[in-house]
């Protein structure tokens, strides 16, 4: 599991990551990618607006267990995600409210099935729907589940469903969200 940061470490970091033009003014996600590999929820997910934190999650920057796409790690990629509303933009394979991507993201592939991420191939920026999403159809479930299985192909997953649906409510109105995301340090 990622380690807790400060504030100021966190935008410090941030600050001093590739792509970086300046904190967003609205809500931003920066995502921390635990160092440790494994098929399970251990990164985090900081919720800011501007410089101001606002909230934490638990979830995975990881694939699942199929070869998939891999976000590139250190790396800003601004107004990459929009609220879905279920009409003009679609819910996570069209059940489940969602962050859509709707600009390219830095991604590499990784084919191999060994349960740990290795991308093998090279950078592509493509709207490959690497959606921000919860890891269960069931959204008033207070469990957190502990391993990512096949819920994540490339997406950036929360498994804890009271907090997701809270930062879904908070951010519905809002017309896009940035990324940063980091690796552990």
């Amino acid at each position: 599991m990622v380690r807790s940061y400060k504030d100021a470490e966190l935008l410090e970091r941030a600050e001093y990551t590739k792509g970086f033009e300046g904190f967003p003014t609205s809500y931003w996600i920066l995502a921390v990618r635990s160092d440790e590999d494994v098929m399970s929820f251990d990164d985090k997910f900081y919720i800011f607006k501007g410089t101001y934190f606002v909230m934490i999650m638990s979830g995975t920057t990881n694939k699942g267990n199929k070869g998939t796409a891999v976000l590139c790690s250190n790396q800003w990629t601004y107004d990459c995600y929009a609220p879905t509303n279920g009409k003009t933009v679609r819910h996570h394979r069209g059940l489940m409210r969602a962050l859509r991507q709707v600009k390219g993201i830095p991604y590499s592939r990784d084919y191999s099935k060994d349960g740990k991420t290795n991308p093998t191939t090279e950078i592509k920026t493509d709207i490959i729907h690497t959606n921000f999403h919860a890891c269960t159809y069931d959204m008033t479930t207070t469990v957190k589940k502990k391993h990512i299985a096949g819920w994540s192909e490339g997406c950036l997953v929360v498994n804890d469903i009271p907090k997701y649906n809270y930062f879904l409510d908070t951010v519905k109105n809002q017309k896009s969200l940035s990324l940063c995301l980091i690796e552990e340090f």
